[in-house]
């Protein structure tokens, strides 16, 4: 191939907030919302002052989305964005990010587990009078309610 077979490199084609809100599907509202609080780090803007996205902004909404899917709050997607955007090595930020996302739900899973087993032994009592007040269920539900890890706490 000769040299003048050989294709200009193209540039990076930018996108505006509505073409990348039409190839994601989250609004332009919603993106305007994400880059306001600096999600997706500093943005180059046009000379008339839109937002440009750079084409890799269709992988930052896809794990955006993916993120908080699996629970991560902005705050938390923002930081694995960064890691991924600045990091030499991110497989290790991102690692350790879904490892203790794993042990919060974890625990949050055994929290649900616990309040799931009050609820079933408090709906298997009979229904019966109280004195203090006025149904036994609530009675067999405060009384299984210190085993509730949110009331542990507190």
């Amino acid at each position: 191939m000769s040299v003048a077979e050989v294709p200009a490199l193209r540039p990076i084609r930018f996108l505006k907030i509505g073409q990348l809100a039409k190839l994601t599907g989250i609004s332009a509202r919603n993106l305007r919302f994400y880059a306001d609080s600096g999600v997706f780090g500093e943005l180059p803007r046009s000379p008339k002052g839109y937002r440009l996205f750079p084409p890799e902004a269709l992988h930052w909404v896809r794990m955006l989305r993916t993120a908080q899917a699996a629970g991560f709050s902005l705050e938390e997607v923002e930081h694995l964005l960064r890691a991924l955007q600045e990091d030499k090595v991110p497989c290790q930020h991102v690692r350790q990010a879904l490892g203790q996302k794993l042990a919060a739900l974890e625990a949050r899973l055994g929290e649900i587990q616990v309040l799931v087993e009050i609820l079933r032994i408090t709906l298997n009592t009979p229904d019966g009078a109280s004195q203090d007040l006025g149904c036994n269920l609530m009675e067999i539900l405060l009384a299984q309610a210190e085993r509730l890890p949110a009331l542990a706490r507190a």
